[in-house]
């Protein structure tokens, strides 16, 4: 297992002067020829020869054909991972054959085998390499044709399977097929979609189940999709009856890896002292994610065997397993139960397959029963019961001997920011606020600041507020990021000289100033949802209060409206109220889920549409006098 969702697109985003809060990315232009895309896969063979015991060997054969020139670049190369303590990598032939038919084999000095780049972090708790096989005299129009082999001589879990056929939207597909060839005896549970035909024959003792796809369409899949993981065409075969089964397999092997040692349960003593319960979560929790340092792993035998709990005590170090198992083992040594959840947390999965995918599962969190609490102790930043984005209203299986299904939380999350600004005589704006937040949101921005140093605030300040329209400067303090028992807030001071230029008539836009995320960037960019796949909506709750006094020497002519929007999406409230020479203006913008389905794509752009409008109402003032006082 290796995602844990980490921020550093937010952070470029951030200090580029845009929202941390993700916005939809544009759809990428497609490239010239009929169906945009880089390359095509002309046919892809995949056989499965299956034991009984859950080994196997498959025969991968797969022709490419790079369409463009960034398909020759990126897709002249062919990369395949193996997890060398479970499985042997064979190549059988590989070739160019250019487009007037000459034929270039790869040969061995074109095929390198190098450690995969999170096993470089930590090297004992990865057996993952990477084959990458060089084609030569790449061009348009040449194909690529490779055969190889992959013995699987250790199975993740004795006597189950599981195996996944899919291709992405975004993926140009002509054929694909795949065969399983397994003993007849052996109860295998199989599922299609998106266009799949499947058919199952009995030869003797073999049973043989085939899938085909042909010309799949092809759409470019937006940035803010949930993941194709949810929707694309796939083939599904498996042993498990039942996503329960998995977990209770992965507890097999798990839970003598949570053993209370005599160390374990010496630090937990030291660590919980007094505190029991409710408190005693929250000390070990802090503990774990401060002293635990993660470290992410590739698939492989280590992908679903967790270090013991001693071993990574003794270490200081592990991936999410890891982590998992040693706060598990934490808690019980103080008598409160724990258990491991399941759960995708590199993607945006939010539904899981009708039979059991294992390639949806990359991340192991802890789940605290009695008090119907989630913790990821490799979260860094995530305070005691607040979850990481990526962890947020996901199903999960919660592995114990008799394992069940649950789902993590989507909230709440909030951000809420709150300005004092003044224009003066002279048309500048200055202001300052405080800003703070709630679950992943607050996740967010600790991990932000932490990773920024102070140095660099200012110019932060300069980029954040350029991306409001204004040309200023400014600087900002933060409390600990890393201490997790107290609230995390941010303050900040700013000015914008030229902010406006005094005359008969102004028409002002009530700018937010210095903030995380720009709400009305937000709702522009999320304005028009995809008319064919789910999208993420990762906000909860926006929150922005903006004090803002006008200048003497003019009267208010018109000011930003009140107004409410309300869809089956959220909620939009603007409230606009003037006392004396300043306005007040509260903003709220509340989605209740972390995603929505096509279904909601009106609900959705209704309410986002209508906010923007009500989010970009100007202010506008008449000189009362000839010259304004201060």
């Amino acid at each position: 297992m290796i995602p844990k969702l980490r921020t550093g697109a937010a952070l470029a985003a951030f200090t580029a002067g845009l929202s941390i809060i993700p916005a939809a990315a544009a759809t990428p232009q497609p490239t010239p020829n009929a169906a945009g895309a880089p390359f095509k896969v002309l046919s892809y063979s995949d056989v499965f020869t299956l034991a009984a015991n859950g080994t196997y060997t498959r025969t991968v054969h797969k022709i490419i054909e790079p369409l463009t020139k960034n398909g020759v670049q990126s897709d002249g190369q062919i990369q395949e991972l193996v997890a060398t303590a479970m499985e042997h990598f064979h190549l059988v032939s590989a070739r160019t054959i250019a487009p007037g038919g000459k034929i270039y084999p790869v040969t061995a000095k074109d095929v390198h085998t190098q450690t995969a780049p999170s096993a470089v972090d930590a090297p004992t708790f990865s057996d993952a390499k990477i084959v990458s096989i060089e084609f030569p005299h790449v061009e348009r129009g040449s194909k690529l044709d490779v055969t190889y082999t992959i013995h699987r001589f250790l199975p993740y879990f004795p006597n189950e399977f599981s195996g996944i056929d899919a291709v992405p939207p975004g993926q140009f597909t002509g054929h694909e097929q795949v065969e399983v060839r397994a003993p007849a005896s052996l109860h295998l549970l199989t599922s299609v979609r998106g266009g799949y035909k499947m058919t199952r024959t009995v030869n003797g003792n073999t049973q043989i189940i085939t899938a085909t796809l042909d010309n799949p369409p092809y759409h470019v899949v937006p940035g803010d999709a949930v993941s194709t993981a949810q929707f694309e065409p796939m083939f599904l075969a498996t042993t498990f009856p039942d996503w329960q089964a998995l977990g209770n397999a992965y507890w097999a092997r798990a839970a003598a890896k949570a053993r209370v040692t005599p160390d374990v349960k010496k630090l937990a003593d030291e660590i919980a002292g007094n505190k029991t319960g409710r408190a005693a979560v929250d000390a070990l929790y802090d503990w774990a994610t401060t002293h635990i340092r993660w470290v992410g792993i590739e698939p492989g035998l280590s992908g679903w065997i967790p270090a013991a709990a001693g071993h990574t005590l003794t270490r200081r170090y592990g991936d999410c397993k890891a982590s998992e198992t040693l706060l598990v083992a934490l808690l019980k040594a103080k008598g409160i139960k724990a258990e491991p959840a399941l759960i995708d947390g590199g993607s945006a999965v939010y539904r899981l397959t009708h039979l059991v995918n294992l390639g949806i599962i990359d991340h192991v969190i802890v789940y605290v029963p009695k008090y119907k609490l989630f913790l990821d102790p490799t979260s860094g930043f995530a305070t005691p019961g607040e979850l990481p984005a990526g962890d947020a209203d996901k199903p999960v299986i919660l592995a114990s001997a008799h394992s069940t299904l649950a789902r993590t939380p989507s909230g709440p999350a909030s951000y809420i920011q709150q300005t004092a600004e003044t224009i003066t005589p002279g048309g500048t704006l200055q202001g300052s606020g405080t800003i703070h937040a709630t679950g992943y949101t607050d996740w967010m921005m600790r991990d932000i600041l932490d990773q920024l140093p102070k140095a660099a605030y200012p110019r932060v300040v300069k980029q954040v507020l350029s991306g409001e329209g204004l040309v200023g400067t400014g600087t900002f303090t933060a409390t600990g990021a890393d201490d997790l028992t107290k609230p995390f807030i941010v303050t900040d001071h700013w000015r914008a000289p030229g902010y406006y230029t005094p005359g008969h008539i102004v028409v002002l836009r009530v700018h937010k100033g210095f903030a995380f995320t720009a709400i009305g960037h937000y709702l522009a960019t999320n304005a028009s949802p995809s008319k064919r796949y789910p999208v993420k909506r990762a906000v909860g709750t926006l929150h922005f209060t903006t004090s803002l006094t006008l200048p003497a020497g003019y009267k208010v002519l018109a000011t930003p409206e009140s107004g409410t929007v309300k869809t089956s999406a959220g909620s939009f409230v603007q409230s606009a109220t003037m006392h004396g020479t300043t306005l007040h203006l509260v903003q709220t913008l509340s989605l209740e889920r972390m995603w929505y389905p096509v279904r909601d794509r009106d609900a959705l752009k209704t309410l986002f549409n209508k906010a923007y409008r009500l989010d970009r109402q100007q202010i506008v003032l008449e000189r009362t006098s000839t010259k304004p006082q201060a």
